[in-house]
């Protein structure tokens, strides 16, 4: 008798464990998580927003630092003529200097992206926005 109740237990944990992961995997998509969780839906998606357009701003700004900080140990190389090693140059400093105003023009731009990702995200929630669960919008876009 022990055996019998073992595996019926054991079958009640595997069908918990199924429904949970479906639940898990129809949360995971938008369809399901705006018609039946919005809130949750929109709390998730503008906290992940707020977080990379806080990412983007903190590279943009040590980038500045560090464009700020090669420019001042150029200066002092051009002023005293003394390099702190034998790798620092004045040509490595400008080409350090290049490379960090590229970089940070391509941090400008991840800025900007991530703002208006946040701000679509922020419009999608005032709006309402639902996706749902039919392909009409899907085949009406390439019309």
């Amino acid at each position: 008798m022990g055996g019998k109740t073992f595996e019926r237990v054991l079958r009640v944990l595997l069908l918990a464990a199924l429904l949970l992961t479906a639940y898990k995997g129809l949360m995971a998509t938008p369809e399901f998580a705006t018609a039946f969780f919005p809130e949750r839906f929109y709390r998730g998606k503008i906290n992940d927003a707020e977080n990379s357009l806080i990412m983007k701003e903190r590279h943009y700004d040590f980038n500045e630092a560090l464009d700020k900080a090669v420019r001042i140990q150029l200066e002092e190389l051009a002023r005293t003529g003394e390099s702190p090693g034998p790798l620092v140059t004045g040509q490595t400093l400008r080409l350090a200097i290049e490379k960090n105003e590229a970089k940070r023009l391509r941090e400008a731009d991840s800025v900007l992206v991530a703002r208006e990702k946040l701000a679509r995200m922020l419009r999608l929630e005032a709006a309402g926005w639902r996706m749902g669960f039919d392909c009409e919008s899907a085949s009406g876009a390439g019309r």
